[in-house]
C-alpha cells in the first residue's frame, strides 16, 4: 500500500512550505486543484492530473471520483501527493480524502498551507484578530452544500460574537450574506475587505463597508476566486 501526502499549496509560489515543495518533488503522482499557481506546478516532475472543480458548474471530477482515484493509485504502492490550494484544513474536503485513504490502509501525512484569509490580511498589513478589540475569527463558506445559506448559520450568534467573519466562496451569494448580517444587528458601516486572485498578477484588493459591498462587487466586477473579511480589522487595511 502506498502513501498519501496531502499538501496545502497556499495561493502562490510565496506561501507554500518547504515541506510541501519537498513532497511534490518526491511524489510519484500529483493530483492537483485548478487554482494551483504555475510557480508551484514547475516543481512537479512526475505524472500529474488536474482534478479541480469549478464553482457553480458541473464538476469536472466529482469528490467520489477523486477519492477512488487516490485509492487506486495507493493500491499500486505509489507515493500520492494531493495538492490543494490554500490550507488543507479550511474548506478543502481533506477529511473525505483522508477517510478514503485510511479505509484502504494507507499511510497518511498532511502538510498545511497558508489559507487565503491569512494571505489577504498580510497583504494589507492587518490581521484576522486584535487582542484589544477583536478576540476571535470565524470562517464561513458562501456556498453551502444544500444551497440554504439563510438557514445554514446562526446569523444572530455570528453577529453577537464581535469576531472577524471571513467568507470564502461568497461573491455570488453576498446579497444573502449582507442581508442576514444587517438583519441580525451588524452595523451598515462595518468595514469589509475583499481580495481577488491573491498572489497572482491579477490580484486586486478593495475596502468598502457592509452597506456598500454589493456596489463594490458590481462596479469593480469582482468574481471568484475572492476572499471577504468583515469586521473591525478590515478597517486597518493599507490598500
Amino acid at each position: 500500500m502506498g502513501e498519501l501526502i496531502i499538501v496545502g499549496a497556499g495561493l502562490g509560489g510565496q506561501s507554500i512550505t518547504l515541506a510541501g515543495i519537498e513532497a511534490i518533488r518526491n511524489a510519484e503522482i500529483v493530483l492537483y486543484d485548478r487554482l494551483i499557481h504555475p510557480n508551484i506546478q514547475q516543481h512537479i516532475t512526475c505524472e500529474s492530473r488536474d482534478v479541480g472543480k469549478r464553482p457553480y458548474r458541473a464538476h469536472c471530477t466529482t469528490q467520489a471520483q477523486i477519492n477512488a482515484m487516490i485509492v487506486a493509485e495507493l493500491e499500486q504502492g505509489k507515493r500520492v501527493v494531493r495538492l490543494k490550494g490554500g490550507d488543507t484544513s479550511v474548506f478543502a474536503r481533506t477529511i473525505e480524502e483522508v477517510e478514503a485513504a485510511r479505509s484502504a490502509g494507507a499511510h497518511i501525512i498532511i502538510i498545511p498551507g497558508v489559507t487565503s484569509a491569512s494571505s489577504l490580511a498580510a497583504r494589507v498589513q492587518s490581521a484576522l484578530t486584535d487582542r484589544r478589540s477583536v478576540p476571535g475569527v470565524v470562517f464561513i463558506t458562501g456556498h453551502t452544500k444544500a444551497d440554504t445559506l439563510e438557514t445554514s448559520y446562526r446569523w444572530d450568534a455570528l453577529c453577537a460574537l464581535g469576531f472577524t467573519i471571513v467568507v470564502y466562496m461568497g461573491v455570488k451569494n453576498m446579497p444573502i450574506i449582507r442581508q442576514q448580517l444587517l438583519t441580525h444587528g451588524m452595523a451598515p458601516n462595518t468595514s469589509v475587505l475583499i481580495g481577488q486572485s491573491l498572489e497572482t498578477p491579477q490580484e486586486r484588493v478593495f475596502t468598502t463597508t457592509l452597506d456598500d459591498v454589493l456596489t463594490c462587487i458590481s462596479t469593480q466586477n469582482i468574481s471568484h476566486p475572492a476572499t471577504i473579511i468583515i469586521g473591525d480589522v478590515a478597517a486597518l487595511a493599507k490598500v
